[in-house]
């Protein structure tokens, strides 16, 4: 059986290769693990809300 792929909890895109696991808290144990790239991994960058006309701090 092979693995799914799994998605960056932190910016929403295919994590290819390593990852950290996020286990939530549940009693009961019916929430999914989470998934984020490793720290430092270049193609984890969060995305842009398209609804944001610009950067604030201008």
């Amino acid at each position: 059986m092979s693995k799914g792929v799994r998605f960056c909890d932190w910016c929403s895109r295919p994590i290819r290769g390593e990852a950290e696991t996020i286990i939530p808290f549940s009693a009961s144990g019916a929430r999914p693990n989470s998934y984020r790239h490793k720290k430092g991994d270049p193609e984890c960058q969060p995305r842009r809300d398209p609804g944001m006309l610009r950067p604030r701090g201008r």
